[in-house]
């Protein structure tokens, strides 16, 4: 029983990380930002539910266990946190730099190029890529449920050459390189 309860969950997740991975839940305020799997508030509804149902059974008898009373707080607070990890934490992969908020933090938009350490290891089965930038900030996530596919590119990148991708500013160019940019294709500028 336990080893078809442990398959089953084992399953359950690698299939939920297929389909988030497949079908990103993007927020519709900020198309580029990539939000936990709908599950999420799923479960924190579930769990809210589950808690006012307990709660109030609790209530509803004479001489209620302190074990149930506090069972049933936990249980709701357990659906109040789920619903605020949905509500706060996104990644925004973008393609010189990452856009991310954990559940408890502020937001950060740090630039491929600060990222001083970074390692692919596998938790549970699943792929984590744990990430480590210059000011101190690290961040990890779960590949298979997040499509971070221009961050993936740019550690390809930096694995070929050396260097992160940056940004090419044309004040930094050679005149000839700016004249030609400026003469050429959608950049070009209108007298």
């Amino acid at each position: 029983m336990q080893i078809a309860i442990t398959t089953g969950t084992t399953l359950a997740i690698a299939l939920i990380s297929w389909w988030a991975r497949k079908h990103p839940n993007r927020s519709k305020d900020h198309p580029e930002r990539i939000r936990p799997p709908k599950v999420v508030p799923g479960v924190g509804w579930l769990l809210i539910a589950v808690g006012l149902l307990m709660g109030l059974a609790a209530l509803s008898i004479e001489n209620p266990k302190i074990g149930m009373v506090i069972s049933s707080v936990a249980i709701f607070l357990g659906g109040l946190v789920f619903l605020s990890i949905y509500r706060r934490v996104y990644v925004a992969p973008r393609q010189y730099e990452l856009a991310f908020r954990k559940i408890f933090g502020p937001e950060h938009v740090l630039p491929y190029s600060d990222i001083v350490d970074y390692r692919m290891q596998r938790l549970k089965g699943q792929p984590f890529l744990w990430v480590r930038f210059s000011n101190g900030v690290k961040y990890s996530l779960n590949v298979n449920a997040f499509n971070v596919a221009p961050m993936m590119q740019a550690i390809d990148f930096h694995r070929a050459t050396g260097r992160w991708p940056v940004p090419v500013d044309a004040a930094h160019l050679p005149p000839g390189d700016v004249a030609a940019r400026n003469d050429s294709g959608p950049d070009r500028l209108i007298p």
